[in-house]
């Protein structure tokens, strides 16, 4: 598609050259146009789809690294000094 004048409330025109000179307010009189999306863009389509369905917090981790917590094997000088350390790499 091409944008037709200056105008950001002025429809875009298709690729078959069909104008739509109506408002964005407006219906359009142009009817059944398709979008291909490339290949890229279908990728990141589906790559944010996968993205939606990854929880925000894995419980699983939560759970298993307060049991760490609570039996002392996580938590300790060594894991802070780990933890210091390459977060001091990331910078």
């Amino acid at each position: 598609m091409k944008i037709q004048g200056s105008h950001p409330l002025y429809r875009l025109t298709s690729i078959n050259g069909t104008r739509t000179d109506q408002r964005t307010t407006g219906k359009s009189s142009v009817q059944n146009e398709q979008v291909q999306l490339s290949g890229e863009a279908q990728w990141l389509q589906e790559l944010k789809g996968a993205i939606s369905d990854i929880p925000d917090v894995r419980v699983d981790e939560v759970a298993r690294a307060r049991q760490d917590i609570a039996s002392g094997e996580l938590g300790n000088e060594e894991d802070l000094e780990n933890a210091v350390n390459a977060l001091m790499h990331e910078i």
